[in-house]
Parts: structure tokens; C-alpha cells; sequence
């Protein structure tokens, strides 16, 4: 209960027992296809039943005439019908007992008066019979608890421990389609549309007393419940990150969400003081709401802001240095039993200091030996690791003038070993397996200390970070990006730690 509203039970929309799809179709190129399509495709567990007058089958379930023939207990139904037909599916929904109701038209309240009318009609009718309404104007939900992929678009989501509430259809379908290839996994999520009647906050309240959820991500374009919304977030932050992505910051970008969703953006300052009293995290670019759920879920908090650096080349570890302080965090220097032990590791001329720069050394081994001393060191609470993931499906050799004892080269120029194996093959097998080693010894070491480390790689070798991520390790493609995700993650520890001190 917040100002008096009542949150209601929203498990009608994500853990239904029974679907139906209210223009439903055979025609591939139409909604009703697609939507059902990825409904059977993704193995959802309850009842489907596809509505449609003209067709007796469609994907080979039995298709049914009206709502009123389906022979079970209705807990969401799909309307996939033109604006102007959704009120008598709704009066119809409302008459069988439905629920939920998801209505994916657009033509309501963010196309002028007249949409707007019809889309209180719509409401009302509703309403009467305590059915929830997702949208108008939305791109569906998704749940993983039921397998239920009832969206607009052919994609494939990946299971995981983060929710998802957006304002935006197309971005919140391709963050789906993202996680998937990022291993960020996805529990459940909704496309808002107009909130005509389940709010962003009935959703966030939703998500936040869910045990399945660990992570809450929001794409807003604007608030029309500010006060609900601080009071509903306020009592997730403490147990769960609510990460938020805020757009229509600019004067232009204000006047597309009005027309967009409805939404009114209002001041950018406002909305920073909001998100800041109520412990929000604020992504700074949609791809950034996937870096910092990453970081969120794989490693532990920092206990302070001071970040070690180590980077197989000094170029990368003053680059790391800027962005570390530019963000807000401290490079500190390192102590003299951390420098001495690096000392035996280390050829005599690397930087003796913070960052560590190891000269670019080809001893490879050095990364993870050097790792460990640094992260040891107590004046360090999080370290950048640059460099330590390489790849190697790049690595190509000139021919040697004169050729080694034991080399020889192909008639395609392939240089080949003594025991005829290409020379090319084994380095890229040696850097393959060096990262392998340097992502082990990061995820021991994490667990170990219970500091956060995040590697970030230098390569444009694709199968390089998705190795890393099979083992959950933190990766970024730039320094920046990992400086910024730490600072994030400061910040809403220094939070909770107010939060704690307050209470």
C-alpha cells in the first residue's frame, strides 16, 4: 500500500495456467503467428488456445470460434486485434472470467484525444470484472517460471536471475536478445506500453517481492507516480539492485516519448535526486544496464573506492588510471611488501606502483602470479585487469629469413614445427589457453578475497569473451566501461551502508 493504492497480485500475467490468443493466425506475416509461434517454441507449460472464427487449426492446435468456447479457467488472455475491436474482446474477456488481458495494439492514448477515449473505455470495461490489462501499445511479457514467450518479435531468451521493465518495446525485446549472447539471463519481462492499467510500479513492486528475481532492470522514459515509484523502490534497493535507464533527457527526446508512450520525460535533475534518495543505479546508456547487471551478479560489492590496475602494457594502465578517477575512484599506491613481492616476479624495469604495468612481457604466466600479489594487498578494494584476455584467432607469422633449424613452410606459406603442425595453430593454442588460466585464477581469486576484478580485453577475437562468460568472469571490451561499473557499484554500496547507519 503506497498513497493509498493497492498493489494487486500480478501472477495472472506471469505465471498463467491457461493462454488464449485472441487473433491468432496462419499467416506467418502476421502477429497472431509469431506470438503463437514463440509461445509453442519456447515450451510454455500451461493451455493454449488460439481464437479465430475462419480457421479450424493453426499449428496444429484446435482453434476455437469466441473466448466463450474454451473449456477451462481463462488467466491471460492475448488480444491481437486493431484498436478499435479491443473493447468487445475486453467486454468478452471480462464475461468468461479472464484475469489478464495482454493488448498489443498501438492507436490509444499516445495518438491524441480520441485514443485516449477509447483506451479509458477500454479501462473501464476492465475494470469491472477486476481484469489486469498489460499495455495498450506493448510488445508482450516473457516468464521463465512457465516458459510463457509471449512477445512480437522471433527471439530466443536465455533463463537467468534479472528482471526487465520497459517503457520501450523494441529496446526491451532487444536487450532480451542481447542476454542471450552476453549470458545475462532474464526471470521475467514486460513491455509496459501506455499503463493504461497495471502501472511501472505495480510491476516493480511485482518484481521485487519475487525470490526468483535478483536483479531489476527499467527503461523509463518518464514517471507519472514519482512519489510511488521513490517509496516502491525504496524498499527493494536494500535487498536487490534496481538498475535504470533514463532517456528523453534532451528537449527532443522528451517530445518522442510524449508521442512514443505518453510519458511526460519532465527534468533530468529531478529524476537524478529520485533515483539517488531511493538507492537506483542509473545506466548511462542502454548496453551500460547490461554491464552493470553483469557486475552485479558475478561479483561481490567493493568495500571502498580504491581500484588496483594491472595491464600487460603501460599505455592501457594510464588510460585505466583516467577513467578510474574520472568516474570518482582512487588509485592508490600499492605498499612496499606488495612492490618487493612483485619485484620477484617482475622484469627489473616494470613501474613499481599502482598501475602495474608488466612490460608487456610474453611470459604469460606473469598475469595471474602478479594478480594475486596485488589483489592480497589491502589498500586495493577492486582491481582492473587489462590485457589478460587475448584471443589469438588473429596470430599470423612472417616467414623467417633464414629459416629456423626444424621450421619449414608450406607451399601456401604456412610455417610449420618440426613435427609438421602449423606454428600459427599452436600460438593461437598457447593464448587460448593462457586465457583459460588467467580466467580461473581471476574467478579463485574473486571468491577468495571477496574483491571485485573485472578483465577487460583488448581483442576483436569474438570467441575471446564468451569463454570468459560460460565461467560468469566479468569482461568488458573497454577500460571505460569497467571503471564506470565499479563506480556504480561504489556508490550503491556507500547506500546501503547509509541505509544500514540510519535504521
Amino acid at each position: 500500500m503506497s498513497n493509498g493504492e493497492q498493489f494487486r497480485d500480478l501472477s495472472p500475467i506471469f505465471e498463467p495456467k491457461s493462454v488464449v490468443l485472441i487473433g491468432a493466425s496462419n499467416n506467418p506475416l502476421k502477429w497472431g503467428w509469431v506470438i503463437l509461434s514463440n509461445i509453442l517454441s519456447h515450451g510454455y507449460i500451461g493451455s493454449v488456445y488460439p481464437i479465430n472464427p475462419k480457421e479450424d487449426n493453426i499449428l496444429g492446435l484446435k482453434t476455437y470460434k469466441t473466448v466463450f468456447q474454451v473449456p477451462e479457467e481463462v488467466d491471460l488472455a492475448i488480444v491481437v486485434r486493431p484498436a478499435e475491436a479491443v473493447p468487445k474482446h475486453i467486454e468478452e474477456c471480462v464475461k468468461k472470467g479472464a484475469k489478464s488481458a495482454i493488448v498489443l495494439a498501438g492507436g490509444f492514448r499516445e495518438t491524441g484525444k480520441e485514443g485516449e477515449k477509447l483506451e479509458r473505455e477500454v479501462v473501464d470495461i476492465a475494470r469491472r470484472g477486476n481484469l489486469l490489462i498489460v499495455g495498450p501499445n506493448t510488445m508482450g511479457v516473457y516468464s521463465a517460471k512457465v516458459n510463457l514467450l509471449a512477445i512480437m518479435s522471433p527471439i530466443t531468451v536465455m533463463k537467468g536471475e534479472v528482471s526487465f521493465i520497459s517503457m520501450s518495446g523494441n529496446i526491451g525485446v532487444n536487450l532480451l536478445s542481447m542476454g542471450s549472447m552476453e549470458n545475462v539471463g532474464f526471470n521475467k519481462f514486460v513491455s509496459v506500453g501506455n499503463q493504461a492499467d497495471v502501472t511501472l510500479e505495480e510491476y516493480l513492486k511485482y518484481f521485487g517481492d519475487d525470490p526468483e528475481t535478483k536483479i531489476i532492470l527499467i527503461y523509463i522514459e518518464g514517471l507519472r507516480k514519482g512519489k510511488t515509484f521513490m517509496e516502491v523502490a525504496e524498499k527493494i534497493t536494500e535487498r536487490k539492485p534496481i538498475i535504470v535507464m533514463k532517456a528523453g533527457k534532451s528537449a527532443a527526446g522528451a517530445k518522442a516519448a510524449r508521442s512514443h508512450s505518453g510519458s511526460l520525460a519532465g527534468s533530468n535533475m529531478i529524476y537524478d535526486a529520485v533515483f539517488k534518495q531511493a538507492g537506483v543505479i542509473k545506466a548511462r546508456t542502454i548496453n551500460g544496464m547490461l554491464d552493470l547487471a553483469k557486475a552485479f551478479l558475478h561479483l561481490p560489492l567493493p568495500k571502498g573506492n580504491r581500484v588496483g590496475i594491472v595491464s600487460w602494457g603501460g599505455g592501457y594502465g594510464v588510460v585505466a588510471a583516467d577513467a578510474c578517477e574520472e568516474a570518482g575512484l582512487v588509485i592508490p599506491n600499492i605498499q612496499e611488501k606488495t612492490i618487493q613481492e612483485l619485484d620477484k616476479i617482475l622484469p627489473p624495469y616494470w613501474s613499481r606502483g599502482n598501475p602495474v604495468d608488466l612490460v608487456g612481457t610474453l611470459d604469460r604466466s606473469i598475469q595471474p602470479k602478479s594478480l594475486e600479489v596485488l589483489v592480497k594487498d589491502e589498500n586495493i578494494d577492486a582491481i582492473i585487469a587489462s590485457g589478460f584476455l587475448v584471443g589469438g584467432s588473429g596470430v599470423k607469422f612472417a616467414s623467417p629469413e633464414p629459416l629456423k633449424k626444424g621450421v619449414t613452410i608450406t607451399g601456401k606459406g604456412v610455417m610449420l614445427d618440426d613435427k609438421g603442425i602449423s606454428m600459427e595453430v599452436l600460438a593461437q593454442k598457447w593464448i587460448r589457453s593462457s586465457d583459460e588460466q588467467n580466467i580461473n585464477k581471476i574467478n579463485e581469486l574473486v571468491e577468495k578475497y571477496q574483491k571485485p576484478i573485472i578483465a577487460v580485453t583488448l581483442t576483436s577475437d569474438t570467441k575471446a569473451i564468451p569463454k570468459a562468460w560460460e565461467k560468469n568472469t566479468v569482461v568488458y571490451p573497454t577500460l571505460e566501461a569497467a571503471a564506470e561499473v565499479l563506480a556504480k557499484m561504489y556508490e550503491y554500496k556507500q547506500y546501503l551502508e547509509k541505509r544500514k547507519q540510519n535504521k
